[in-house]
């Protein structure tokens, strides 16, 4: 290598090499770096006040969830209580309405029945005049006299019994 044959350049190289490293090292440690360590604090002071942010946002946010989660179970309990009073209500009209309705039936029911009864007890009493009468137009045909109708009646109850 050619540069090692001129060792009478080797003095002047050895002092530029310290002039320029000296004046880089002073240019790093006065400038440069303070500007990176700068940098570096603000960044680190950035992401604490972030984290903290952060931190105090998540707390927010589970009082907020806490609060929600016991509104919800208020409400729910009040929907309950709700359909439960509702369910109550419903099941104590329906119960009056049954018991109107029986009774209405029942009061039907005897109507119904009396009038059967009446019914009844017309119709026998017309199949009795009627056969009272045929009994009356039996007789005087075979016996060729009348009879009345005590006597007929008499003779139909007889038979009867």
């Amino acid at each position: 290598m050619p540069q090692f044959a001129q060792i009478d350049t080797f003095v002047s190289q050895i002092f530029w090499l310290l002039v320029t490293f000296t004046i880089l090292y002073i240019l790093m440690s006065r400038v440069i770096l303070p500007r990176i360590s700068e940098t570096l604090t603000n960044r680190q002071n950035k992401i604490d006040d972030d984290l903290g942010k952060a931190e105090e946002l998540r707390g927010k946010a589970a009082e907020i969830q806490s609060a929600y989660e016991h509104a919800l179970a208020q409400a729910t309990e009040t929907a309950r209580s709700v359909h439960r009073d509702a369910a109550e209500a419903i099941a104590a009209r329906s119960e009056k309405e049954h018991g109107e309705l029986a009774e209405k039936l029942a009061a039907e029911a005897a109507e119904a029945e009396a009038r059967i009864d009446k019914g009844k007890t017309d119709i026998l009493t017309e199949m009795r005049d009627d056969a009272v009468e045929i009994v009356q137009a039996a007789s005087g045909r075979l016996i060729g006299g009348s009879v009345d109708a005590a006597s007929a009646r008499a003779a139909l109850d007889a038979v009867g019994k």
